[in-house]
């Protein structure tokens, strides 16, 4: 874990987490929670303010991922925003659709993290940063700290790759989702390693479930396009052959 000292990423962060749909949302939660709880906001909608910074665009951010830490064991998310629209996540967490915000805020307990469930680790910092996909998104930000923290991801974005940050992969199918997904909005290119779990460790009933699930997220029309991108990386005999044919790309 190290803190992030670009200070042009350092500044833009800030001033995402000012914007008054953020940070009002983000008081409004912390005042539904015990004194005792962390917010963090890990992912996606940082990175998007990376990729802005050093590339001038980023894909739109639509949510925001929060992970909640220092709750008591049967703490119920849903029953603190109680008259709050909410819904229930496939991951044991909330989802959050604030009238004033125009973004959901997905809301996961550090214990019901996926990685952190799955092998049974402490539910700290550390695990939630080194248990996070991919480099791209392995940055937090202690909402109470105002501290920002990582794991590679400035780099990574920097470089435009997506590569694995953890080696513990409890659905095989859901970072395969996630790869193809993050991949088109993001247009970067895959590291070796992911590129060969995608083109050589996909059966076919692993691609039809893929396949549905981003039909059921995304829309037909997204889902098409993504399984395109998945058609032509898969004709490509080897990695060098892919990063050659993908040479020029913005």
């Amino acid at each position: 874990m190290a803190a992030v000292t670009d200070k042009a990423i350092v500044l833009a962060v800030e001033q995402f987490f000012q914007r008054p749909e953020i940070h009002g949302n983000l008081d409004y939660l912390s005042h539904c929670l015990p004194g005792s709880a962390d917010i963090v906001v890990a992912g996606g909608a940082i990175r998007n303010v990376i990729i802005d910074v050093l590339h001038g665009h980023a894909p739109p951010t639509r949510d925001v991922d929060l992970f909640i830490g220092g709750l008591d064991p049967n703490f119920c998310l849903a029953k603190a925003l109680e008259g709050q629209a909410v819904e229930p996540t496939a991951l044991k967490g909330v989802r959050w659709y604030p009238v004033s915000a125009g973004l959901a805020f997905d809301l996961c307990r550090f214990p019901d993290f996926v990685v952190i469930d799955t092998y049974n680790l402490e539910p700290t910092m550390d695990n939630l940063l080194s248990g996070i996909d991919f480099t791209v998104n392995a940055i937090l930000y202690d909402c109470r700290r105002k501290t920002l923290v990582e794991k590679g991801c400035t780099v990574a974005v920097r470089d435009r790759v997506i590569d694995f940050n953890s080696n513990l992969i409890p659905d095989k199918a859901l970072i395969a989702y996630r790869i193809l997904l993050i991949g088109h909005k993001t247009g970067f290119n895959l590291s070796e390693r992911v590129f060969q779990f995608i083109k050589m460790r996909l059966e076919l009933a692993t691609l039809t479930h893929i396949k549905n699930l981003l039909r059921a997220k995304v829309g037909k029309l997204m889902a098409t396009a993504i399984m395109g991108d998945y058609d032509d990386l898969c004709k490509y005999p080897s990695y060098d052959a892919y990063l050659a044919g993908r040479a020029g790309r913005p």
